[in-house]
């Protein structure tokens, strides 16, 4: 009997034997409820917290499916939809950009149509979640001690929905407002939109000559972003862009503002239209 056992227990084996266990064996073995489903709750209070959460979400899902469900029958997109891609050829041709825009508008309406579908799925797991709060808790929420904090959270989520309609129907006069004076595609109507997001100017000292080379040519893509207003019109004087020969590939006559005396040899300078560094130190006369 006693070998028996031992022989079953593999106390007498002459090698060691390893246990192999699968995944799927082992979520057989574990036990079902994990320690999240084990939430302390023993006060009206956190039963408030969660609910107020869960509330507002549901709000948010609602109104969200809501408002994209009428922007998608009306075809107007939001324009945290919109398409903001814009063509670099083809502009002036009225067939081209036609095709470019119903592309982009096809794009942002199955968008929309995805999301709603999304929003209709998480809804549901919400409002599962708030009934199953509700259900287990029900003992503390119909107490006569818990009313006044039950009447404070609908007053809550009511004045939520509230500002989150006002705040939303903002919006709609927005979107309407773009299609009603044809602001949708901005590229579209040739007008030029600073970008959304401006790097902070960075602050550099002057030096004592400033000069202006107009020699570097930019694409109307490059320069759409640039603020021409940082050049001040004193420092770009007529004659800077009327003097030297305009087919020659050297810059323009540098423009120069002197703080102090300049030297002659210096200011009278190179005639072939070359920029002068001024920063040189000057020759030694003899």
């Amino acid at each position: 009997m006693e070998e028996d056992f031992l022989s079953r227990a593999g106390a007498l084996l002459d090698t060691a034997e390893v246990l192999q266990i699968s995944e799927v064996e082992a979520e057989q073995i574990l036990w079902p409820k994990g320690t999240d489903d084990l939430k302390h709750i023993d006060s009206i209070r956190d039963v408030y917290n969660d609910l107020i959460k869960l509330k507002r979400r549901e709000v948010d899902l609602d109104l969200h499916g809501t408002f994209i469900s009428d922007y998608y029958r009306s075809k107007r997109i939001p324009r945290g939809f919109r398409v903001r891609n814009a063509p670099t050829i083809g502009r002036h041709n009225p067939e081209f950009c036609r095709k470019w825009t119903g592309i982009a508008n096809k794009c942002a309406l199955d968008w929309m149509l995805i999301t709603v579908e999304e929003v209709r799925n998480e809804l549901v797991m919400v409002k599962e979640s708030i009934n199953k709060l509700e259900s287990t808790n029900s003992s503390l929420i119909t107490a006569s001690t818990s009313a006044q904090q039950m009447i404070k959270l609908q007053d809550e989520v009511m004045r939520y929905r509230n500002d989150l309609i006002r705040f939303k129907k903002q919006k709609l006069e927005r979107v309407n407002y773009d299609y009603t004076h044809h602001q949708v595609y901005h590229w579209l109507s040739g007008e030029r939109r600073r970008p959304q997001f401006q790097r902070q100017k960075i602050r550099v000292r002057k030096p004592q000559f400033m000069s202006i080379d107009t020699s570097s040519a930019e694409s109307a893509s490059e320069s759409e972003g640039i603020r021409m207003d940082r050049l001040s019109t004193s420092q770009v004087p007529v004659h800077t862009f009327l003097e030297g020969d305009q087919h020659s590939n050297d810059p323009p006559i540098t423009s120069i503002h002197s703080r102090g005396n300049v030297d002659p040899d210096l200011s009278g300078g190179d005639k072939g239209g070359r920029s002068i560094n001024l920063r040189s130190k000057p020759p030694k006369r003899k």
